[in-house]
């Protein structure tokens, strides 16, 4: 850890011991950044995440960045952290409208006032990586331009390398329960992506191109007035979803459920924080898409994957669920299939117990996604991800519409997305009855087969040979080298034997020196035969 840094680590754990984590801290190894007075008790305290929470909202900045990463991923965390972390609340006090007159000169080369006409000096909204000001172009067009704060990319590097710091020192008493090395390297590439506006205007772009639906629109960015510090896109006037009229909500939630369905199964980028706050409706009655931080990219793999899952889970078939988790996923050395498949039928059987009103079809897949991920599984890129967002839309379109029923209202538009792709008329009756039908079986075979050969292609053919005329191959070789040698030598001492015996000193009319080669050749001699006599014996030879 750079020096600068070791100063703040000492803030750092005195901030979590304000929240009643000194004692933990000490137990950890910890206790001499703490005054005495200040460890207390050593025991884990029962409300761990919410301190937690609570610290990393008095922290602020690459803290509440990690928190909220943490909250969509719960292949990393236990659920009850990835619930409390959720909550985390992002809102600072704003930069001086000259601090961030400032870093847009500095971005583009050039005064304000040749890229904008007039910038609001009242923040729209202000968190701990940017804020965002409404502005008009020198065209007169209405933008939201969205400035990242001066120097954040250093502090949240500082931050990260204290984050790394405490995470290496705790690695070693959490054993295997929580990969926290792994988590901070992926908390650093995802903070990476995030300080480059950038690579969220590429996600704007591809879900504003791929979206056919009239009813939903997504901000134009201008390319011309955006950098990786700088991000300028269509200004959206609307209302927020908690100030329109209760007879607009039931159709926004219609609005928006169509539009994920459409990202999953067409487009392949998907916005997956679709939550209340995240979406306006337009005057033109349109609804508009805010905050493209979190966006999963499905691949043809991962969108089969959802869709068969789907399929399944509507059946209810731990079975059927089972096989095509294990189809598209990878197992890994620790996995145990036939735990994994007690796993997924004792979840299915709790689902499908509970009432149909808190049945909840993307409750169980996103669950399933997590089981895959305790037991070792590896699916798809984005999975979890898009078990994320399918929670979040759900849970948006029922707070819109309490009685709305998310899979009454999919079936159809699922059938009409199967019906495009040509699948069988059998199969689509059966996702519309929930009955098993033979055709699934036959709509699997093509691909499944293909799956196969790709893996042979890529990865070749192991043979486990366990029978017992190939278990001694080895040492039969090793026993052919050990005679090839006796013979090789005992024949170098008698030729060696054969050429010094005119060389003294001498017993009679014998050379010493070629007697002793002579009788060193005669020992491997004997001991080569008594090889040889030896062999296809049970004693000596078992096989």
């Amino acid at each position: 850890m750079k020096t600068e840094n070791i100063k703040r680590v000492t803030t750092v754990i005195r901030v979590l011991a304000r929240h009643g984590l000194g004692g933990v801290l000490s137990r950890y190894g910890f206790a001499w950044h703490l005054p005495v007075f200040k460890r207390g008790t050593t025991e884990l305290p029962a409300d761990l995440p919410q301190r937690l929470r609570k610290a990393m909202e008095e922290l602020g900045g690459a803290y509440i960045k990690l928190g909220q990463l943490l909250s969509t991923r719960p292949d990393l965390v236990p659920q009850e952290y990835c619930e409390e972390f959720s909550k985390l609340q992002d809102d600072v006090p704003p930069e001086s409208m000259q601090t961030v007159e400032k870093v847009i000169e500095q971005e583009f080369k050039k005064p304000v006032q040749q890229l904008f006409s007039h910038i609001d000096p009242r923040p729209l909204g202000s968190a701990s990586v940017a804020q965002v000001h409404k502005a008009r172009l020198k065209t007169g067009k209405s933008v939201a331009v969205k400035v990242q704060r001066p120097d954040v990319a250093q502090k949240f590097a500082a931050d990260i390398d204290i984050i790394r710091y405490l995470a290496q020192k705790l690695q070693k008493y959490l054993h295997n329960t929580i990969n926290i090395t792994l988590i901070i390297d992926e908390f650093e590439q995802y903070t990476k992506k995030e300080l480059n506006f950038t690579v969220e205007a590429s996600h704007i772009d591809e879900i504003r191109t791929s979206m056919k639906s009239r009813n939903v629109v997504v901000p134009h960015v201008f390319w011309s007035h955006t950098t990786e510090r700088v991000l300028t896109m269509e200004y959206l006037e609307g209302a927020k979803l908690a100030d329109i009229k209760m007879t607009q909500k039931p159709h926004i939630a219609r609005v928006l459920v169509d539009a994920f369905l459409e990202q999953i199964f067409e487009g392949g980028t998907v916005h997956a924080d679709m939550h209340p706050g995240n979406v306006l409706l337009l005057k033109n009655g349109k609804v508009g898409l805010l905050d493209f931080g979190i966006v999963g990219h499905l691949d043809s793999k991962t969108r089969k994957l959802g869709l068969d899952l789907y399929l399944a889970v509507l059946e209810h078939d731990a079975e059927k669920i089972t096989e095509v988790l294990l189809t598209y996923g990878t197992p890994g050395s620790k996995t145990n299939i036939d735990t994994f498949s007690r796993a997924v039928s004792d979840l299915v059987s709790t689902w499908w117990e509970n009432n149909p009103e808190q049945r909840k079809v993307t409750y169980l897949m996103y669950h399933l996604f997590i089981l895959c991920s305790q037991h070792h599984i590896r699916l798809p890129a984005d999975t979890i991800l898009l078990g994320k967002g399918m929670i979040t839309v759900e849970a948006t379109a029922r707070q819109l519409d309490p009685n709305f029923n998310f899979v009454e209202y999919s079936q159809p538009k699922i059938s009409k997305l199967l019906k495009q792709q040509r699948t069988p008329r059998k199969l689509i009756e059966r996702f519309a009855h929930r009955s098993k039908v033979f055709a699934e079986a036959l709509v699997e075979l093509p691909p499944r087969a293909l799956e196969t050969l790709e893996h042979i292609k890529q990865r070749g053919i192991t043979l486990d040979v366990k029978d017992t005329q190939f278990r001694h191959l080895g040492q039969d070789l090793n026993l052919s080298s050990n005679r090839l040698s006796y013979s090789m030598i005992s024949a170098a001492l008698i030729l060696a034997s054969a050429l010094m015996i005119q060389i003294g000193p001498k017993i009679g009319t014998y050379s010493i020196i070629s007697l002793l080669s002579l009788t060193v050749a005669s020992i491997f001699v004997i001991a080569l035969f008594v090889s040889v006599a030896r062999e296809h014996t049970p004693r000596h030879d078992p096989h």
